[in-house]
């Protein structure tokens, strides 16, 4: 399994060099209104990869998070509900208790 992991690792790494290799065609760059010079395109590529992780692994993340708190909620719903039934049934074996030796 290891020697898979580092196959597709190599694997991945050859093609970014190959993406990087095919797209080094310097390019100027407007953004937000100044304008940036001789950039390699595949800079502008691995920006965008890298602030499309960012964003997706914030609002995953950020789920996550919302998640977790609900859990929490649940789980201590489930705690008060199961201290209730505890309480129910301790109430009926005490009954049965008192019930039974009056019944012998």
């Amino acid at each position: 399994m290891k020697e898979l992991k580092i196959f597709f690792t190599v694997g991945i790494l050859l093609t970014v060099v190959w993406v990087f290799t095919q797209n080094a065609t310097p390019i100027d760059l407007k953004l937000m209104g100044a304008t940036y010079s001789n950039i390699p395109l595949y800079f502008v590529i691995l920006g965008s990869v890298i602030l499309g992780i960012l964003f997706g692994f914030s609002i995953t993340v950020s789920q996550n998070l919302k998640l977790r708190r609900g859990l929490k909620l649940i789980d201590r719903e489930r705690a008060k509900l199961q201290g209730e039934v505890d309480k129910r049934r301790q109430a009926v074996l005490e009954k049965d208790e008192v019930k039974k030796p009056n019944n012998e």
